[in-house]
């Protein structure tokens, strides 16, 4: 049943906000979570939000879990641009909701939602998550130059991708990285309990992979680079958390290689502090598309030392090495070394995620990542307004 808006502006403070956010995608990886994540800590504030995403999507079904003031979810079938059925319901949503702002994520969903947004004089904020080009052929690019007052990016290296778009300003263009949430993830957290569930003695290495499973980010190759861990480490142990549609390609090439007993496959987990708690590092293997992982910034919080490939923002996110061993992308025995220079120096990694905690409390936190897109929102709205 689809909820209906909630009609209680008078518990609302003046200085509060209404921000529509539009999400197309199917899948519950780092961007549909930030998106989430985002909705929940602007409720927190006190604001109001609106969701609208797809039925069959990963983020209708957490939207239906939450029960506060001032939320309100809508699914629409944004399958694809061309889908007047969609539009007009959208339209319908967004004109009866009347948010300050219109928090667009994905293709689909920004053309829909920035044509309405216009007619409907509502101002867009755009967010790319992620470091793939984009295309800038006509009209491809007026999503990002044309409609939008400001465009928030989850890292530098996306801001760059962003700016070099025709009629682009650079001024438009913001870099706010994910944060972790250092309550939960909490660096005296004990591993204990998670190594028992894997029968690990205290001293055997543990090394993992957390993340949507899907092609670009890398798993293929952190497959050719444990056997070469394990030729000097015969004692670690791997374990794969998320899932995603490559997932049973992943577990049936870690079969073919025999790793059935070395890696653990342990699909979506919620309790991902209480699994970092439990590692002796974690591998970002991704080739392609990354901005700022949630999950970087989750393991400097929880102080586990991270290995991770010079794709997108982590070359500048790991300090060039002061907080983060890097590695070369498309690389199993570079990622090899990098896990194996981790494990055979304790020490080193102890220095390394000191040094990542340090930079995850002063840039790196939810409560940074949202007074920063507050700004972002006020700015725009008091633009509109003059």
């Amino acid at each position: 049943m689809q909820p209906v808006f909630i009609q209680q502006k008078p518990a609302f403070k003046l200085n509060t906000l209404h921000i529509l956010h539009s999400e197309a995608a199917t899948g519950w990886g780092g961007q549909e979570i930030r998106v989430f994540q985002e909705s929940c800590l602007l409720l927190e504030r006190g604001h109001r939000v609106s969701i609208v995403c797809r039925p069959e999507s990963p983020l209708w079904e957490r939207c239906q879990t939450v029960s506060k003031p001032g939320f309100n979810a809508f699914s629409v079938s944004m399958d694809r641009v061309l889908n007047p059925s969609a539009f007009l319901k959208l339209f319908r949503i967004i004109k009866l909701a009347r948010p300050d702002i219109l928090h667009t994520h994905s293709s689909v969903d920004s053309w829909l939602a920035s044509i309405i947004g216009m007619f409907l004089n509502i101002p867009i904020v755009r967010s790319r998550h992620i470091s793939i080009p984009v295309k800038k052929f006509f009209p491809n690019h007026l999503i990002y130059s044309k409609f939008p007052k400001r465009i928030i990016t989850s890292g530098e290296a996306i801001s760059e991708i962003i700016t070099g778009l025709p009629g682009m300003i650079r001024e438009k263009v913001v870099s706010i990285p994910a944060g972790a949430d250092m309550k939960r993830f909490d660096f005296r957290i004990s591993g204990e309990a998670f190594r028992d569930e894997l029968n690990l003695n205290p001293d055997q290495p543990l090394v993992g992979k957390i993340g949507v499973i899907r092609g670009w980010k890398g798993h293929d190759y952190f497959l050719e680079a444990i056997p070469e861990i394990l030729e000097k480490f015969p004692e670690a142990r791997f374990v794969i958390v998320g899932d995603g549609p490559g997932r049973e390609e992943v577990q049936a090439k870690a079969r073919a290689k025999g790793l059935g007993k070395e890696i653990f496959f342990l699909g979506y987990r919620e309790d991902v502090p209480r699994i970092m708690a439990g590692l002796n590092g974690l591998v970002m293997a991704s080739i392609a598309g990354e901005g700022t992982p949630q999950v970087i910034a989750q393991a400097f919080a929880m102080k586990i030392p991270v290995v991770a490939t010079t794709i997108g923002s982590m070359p500048g996110l790991l300090g060039g090495g002061r907080s983060g061993i890097l590695v070369e992308p498309r690389n199993g025995k570079s990622l090899a070394e990098g896990v194996v220079k981790l494990l055979r120096d304790p020490s080193w990694g102890v220095q390394l995620a000191e040094n990542a905690y340090e930079v995850c409390r002063r840039n790196l936190t939810v409560d940074i990542m949202m007074d920063k897109t507050l700004e972002i929102y006020w700015d725009v709205l008091n633009a509109n307004r003059t």
